[in-house]
């Protein structure tokens, strides 16, 4: 009887140390940006946010990864945004300072819009992408402008 019951304890102890959800999704995150990078193996990734939008997920967070010259490019922010079904789309990648300090306000603004009433669980259908857009467009304008101008400044 003692035995069983170890038994019984030590298959539960296994079945919960599986990499959660999160854990999964990250790797996965990780695995599609090393695809668009030149030297994969070099990078490290901070995966800072993984949160829910229409049918999918968003990710944002940094890479720092070597160049063609072999030196390190520096944290450069992403976002990648992926599907219900694990499509993940391309991810924007910042290849420059001005970019990287621009794309975590772009994270915080789609995270703001996913967590309007509505806008999980449906898909990402053209008429949610045009209404998303029309948003998006202006304050991704406006953080640009604000972000050159600031560089001119600096």
């Amino acid at each position: 009887m003692k035995s069983c019951g170890l038994v019984i304890a030590m298959m539960l102890t296994v079945t919960g140390c599986g990499p959660s959800d999160q854990e999964r999704n990250i790797a996965k995150v990780e695995a599609r940006l090393k695809e668009h990078l030149k030297d994969p193996d070099s990078a490290k990734i901070v995966v800072t946010e993984i949160f829910p939008m229409f049918d999918g997920e968003v990710a944002c967070g940094t890479v720092n990864a070597k160049n063609s010259f072999g030196g390190y490019t520096g944290e450069m922010s992403f976002i990648l945004p992926m599907s219900e079904n694990g499509t993940m789309w391309d991810p924007s990648i910042a290849d420059s300072e001005l970019l990287s300090s621009m794309l975590p306000d772009s994270c915080a603004f789609i995270k703001a819009y996913a967590q309007r009433p509505g806008m999980v669980g449906v898909p990402a259908g053209l008429e949610q992408l045009r209404a998303f857009s029309k948003e998006y467009i202006p304050f991704a304008e406006k953080s640009a402008s604000e972000a050159l101008q600031k560089q001119r400044r600096e």
